[in-house]
């Protein structure tokens, strides 16, 4: 009688406090929903969220090799159209922490053509409350 109290009480414990970890949220889940986030943005136009997440001295490669920089992808003349990517799904996103520095590396497979896809590195920094996006390289999957 006394193990089964011992054991339930254990098992109680335990649970209470495994379940306040997973309402912990953990950097790395971060950075993945900031990328999402940002593919979304990206395929949808949304100059004010692009802005608010990427850094003034952004830089990108694209699958074509060319370097581009915040400018060219985001004009900030409302007038001038935004560089937009097809719709794509961040497929096995791999992150690594180096203090407020995370890198994502990730497969970006297009949701309306399964023989398009990416291979995405994402780079961010740590600023305040959320992670900002310095640089991006995209290049054809083989």
């Amino acid at each position: 009688m006394i193990l089964r109290i011992t054991s339930t009480t254990f098992l109680i414990c335990f649970l209470a406090l495994t379940s306040g970890f997973s309402k912990v949220a953990m950097p790395e889940g971060d950075v993945v929903k900031a990328t999402r986030e940002w593919l979304t943005n990206c395929t949808n136009g949304n100059r004010a969220a692009l802005n608010a997440t990427m850094e003034e001295g952004f830089i990108a490669t694209t699958p074509a090799g060319e370097v581009l920089p915040k400018a060219r992808l985001v004009p900030d003349d409302p007038s001038q159209a935004i560089q937009r990517l097809p719709a794509m799904e961040l497929e096995s996103p791999l992150v690594r922490l180096y203090g407020t520095t995370a890198v994502l590396m990730g497969r970006l497979q297009s949701t309306s053509d399964s023989k398009q896809a990416l291979n995405g590195t994402f780079v961010y920094i740590k600023q305040g409350n959320g992670w900002r996006l310095v640089s991006m390289h995209l290049s054809p999957q083989r």
